[in-house]
C-alpha cells in the first residue's frame, strides 16, 4: 500500500463526507437524486455508529462518518447519497468552489434487508420481523449483531459518554435481545448473496459476574452449529478466567476486550460505569485470553479524540501491546443523544501520528492484526491499523 493510500483513509474516517445537495451536482446535466443520511447509516448503537460504508479501489474500506455533527468540519463534500456503485467526493476551496477529489463505491446494502423472518411465536398474529433489525452487513463480508441492546450502566446513567447502544431501541431500529435462530437465517440469506466470511457479536454489559459474556453461548453454538465462520465476540473484562473458557470451547474464534481510552483520569471522566473495573481486572482478563484464544485474537478498541495528549495516546499502546493485544484504533465520534460532542484531535495528521506510533509498537512485539481471523480488526473499515502496519516503515 502507498502511504498516501493509508493517509487517504485516516482523512475520511477522521472528517467524514459532509452532504451539501446541489439543484445540479457537477458533471451531470440534472438535478441531484440519492438517498437520504438516515438511510445508509445507523443513528444510535455502540461504536462508530453514523457511517457509510465504503471502498476506495482495491486498497481500503472505510466506515465513513456521515451525520451532521460529525462532519460539521469536514471540506470532503458528496452532492447526493448514495445507495451504491461509484460517487464522486469534492473537496471545498476557501471559495465554497468544489473541485473533484476522489472516487469512492458504496457497499450496498444486502437485498434482504426488508424481508419478514417469522418466528414460530409469531405465526398466530402473522406479523415478522424484518431482517434488518436481526443483524447488519458490515462491510462487505462481516455479519454483525448486538445480541442484548442494554448496558447496566445506562440504566445507573453511567454509560460511557460516546455510546449510544440503546438509542437504537428508540428509533425502532432493532430488537432489543436477538434470537440464535434468526440470526441463523439471517445468515443463511447473506451466505445466499455472498457476504458473510466471519462474525461480529456484541452487546451491552449486564450484570452479574460473567458482565454477560455467557449470552453469547447460544449463539455461537448455533452458528458454529450450521456454518464454518470464524466467530468474534465482545465482553467486559471478568474475574472468573472460566467464563473465557466457556466461551472458548463454545467455538469462539476471536475476542475483544475493550478499554475504550487510558490512562485512568479518561476512563474516570468518559467511561465512568466501566471505569469501576480495575486495570488489573482488564489485565487478567487480557492475558488469559491470549493464553486461550491465540496470537493475534485478541484486540482493544482505542478511541481517540477524546482529549487524551500523545503521551496518553502512546501509554495506552504500550500498555495493550506489552499484554499482547491488538490496539483497535478509531477516531471517537460524537454520535447523536450522547454526551460526547466533538473529536478533540487537531486534524487527521494527529490520527496519522498515532496510527503510525501503534503500527511501529505493533510490529516490535511481534503483532499483526492482518491475522485477526474474524471482527472488528479482520473487517478493518473503522480503522485504518492494518493499512498502518503495512506504511509504517516509510515514517521515521
Amino acid at each position: 500500500m502507498d502511504p498516501l493510500e493509508f493517509e487517504l483513509k485516516a482523512e475520511v474516517l477522521f472528517k467524514g463526507f459532509k452532504l451539501k445537495a446541489l439543484a445540479t451536482p457537477p458533471g451531470r446535466d440534472g438535478p441531484a437524486s440519492g438517498a437520504t443520511i438516515d438511510g445508509v447509516s445507523r443513528k444510535g448503537g455502540a461504536g462508530p455508529a453514523g457511517g457509510m460504508f465504503v471502498t476506495y479501489e482495491d486498497k481500503f474500506q472505510a466506515n465513513v462518518p456521515m451525520q451532521d455533527q460529525m462532519t460539521r468540519d469536514s471540506e470532503l463534500i458528496i452532492t447526493e447519497v448514495p445507495l451504491s456503485g461509484y460517487f464522486d467526493v469534492f473537496k471545498e476551496s476557501g471559495s465554497a468552489e468544489l473541485v473533484p477529489y476522489k472516487r469512492f463505491w458504496k457497499v450496498p446494502a444486502p437485498s434482504f434487508y426488508e424481508d419478514v423472518y417469522m418466528p414460530k411465536e409469531r405465526l398466530a398474529i402473522g406479523i415478522g420481523i424484518p431482517f434488518r433489525k436481526i443483524a447488519l452487513v458490515h462491510g462487505t463480508d462481516c455479519v454483525a449483531t448486538t445480541i442484548n441492546q442494554s448496558c447496566k450502566y445506562w440504566r445507573r446513567g453511567t454509560q460511557c459518554d460516546f455510546c449510544a447502544i440503546e438509542e437504537s431501541l428508540k428509533d425502532d431500529e432493532t430488537l432489543p435481545r436477538k434470537d440464535p435462530d434468526a440470526l441463523v437465517a439471517f445468515t443463511e440469506k447473506a451466505r445466499a448473496e455472498k457476504r458473510v466470511r466471519h462474525f461480529t457479536l456484541t452487546s451491552g454489559t449486564q450484570d452479574g459476574l460473567d458482565g454477560g459474556s455467557l449470552e453469547y453461548v447460544p449463539f455461537v453454538d448455533a452458528l458454529k452449529h450450521n456454518f464454518k465462520y470464524p466467530v468474534h465476540v465482545q465482553v467486559a473484562p471478568v474475574n472468573k478466567m472460566e467464563y473465557l473458557d466457556k466461551l472458548y470451547y463454545a467455538g469462539v474464534d476471536n475476542i475483544g476486550i475493550h478499554i475504550e481510552t487510558f490512562p485512568e483520569a479518561n476512563r474516570r471522566f468518559h467511561t465512568p460505569g466501566k471505569s469501576e473495573i480495575p486495570l488489573k481486572t482488564f489485565e487478567k482478563s487480557w492475558n488469559y485470553a491470549v493464553t486461550l484464544f491465540g496470537e493475534n485474537q485478541v484486540e482493544s478498541y482505542l478511541l481517540v479524540g477524546l482529549g487524551e495528549t500523545f503521551q496518553d495516546f502512546k501509554g495506552a499502546v504500550d500498555l495493550l501491546v506489552n499484554h499482547g493485544v491488538i490496539p483497535l484504533v478509531v477516531p471517537a465520534r460524537p454520535i447523536i443523544n450522547t454526551r460526547f460532542e466533538k473529536n478533540k484531535l487537531a486534524g487527521y495528521e494527529a490520527l496519522v501520528q498515532r496510527y503510525i506510533y501503534a503500527a511501529k509498537r505493533l510490529h516490535e512485539q511481534g503483532l499483526k492484526p492482518e491475522k485477526a481471523i474474524a471482527g472488528c480488526v479482520r473487517c478493518g473499515a473503522c480503522s485504518a491499523i492494518k493499512e498502518a502496519v503495512q506504511v509504517a516503515q516509510h515514517y521515521p
